[in-house]
């Protein structure tokens, strides 16, 4: 009998997700990046004209405050990006991408959207949206 068991399907694809990303061409040749610093890269640039800061980072992709603090650390030491102070408040840091990094970002561009066809492929908008209303209720369920 087949598992129901939710966890159990959420890794596997996640495994799946990673190892994707890790191969993908892009990706292979910037070995300074990894999976996850794809995802921020990605998010960073896709919110270019809004301030982000830690918080933001944590929020968006649920991981705490030290891991956060990590991958940001070793970000900054790939030169992917910086932590600027704000005028109104200088214990604030925002976070920006480096022209490295932006150019980084249009490289793998293409695989972002090839991934994202691939995951999408054979559901229907209403499915996809549904699905994405599942997966914020099961985060829900942890906060």
């Amino acid at each position: 009998m087949e598992s129901y068991r939710l966890g159990y399907h959420l890794k596997a694809l996640n495994n799946i997700m990673k190892r994707h990303f890790e191969k993908t061409s892009s990706i292979t040749y910037a070995r300074s990046i990894t999976g996850e610093n794809t995802f921020i890269l990605r998010y960073l640039a896709e919110n270019d004209d809004t301030p982000i800061f830690q918080k933001d980072i944590e929020k968006r992709f649920a991981i705490t405050r030290s891991t956060t603090s990590k991958v940001i650390s070793l970000m900054e030491e790939k030169k992917l990006i910086k932590r600027q102070a704000v005028p109104h408040d200088r214990r604030l840091k925002q976070i920006v991408l480096t022209d490295a990094a932006r150019k980084l970002n249009a490289a793998i561009q293409g695989e972002i959207e090839h991934f994202e066809s691939m995951l999408q492929k054979g559901f229907s908008t209403q499915e996809i949206h549904t699905f994405i209303e599942y997966i914020e209720r099961i985060k829900q369920n942890f906060s």
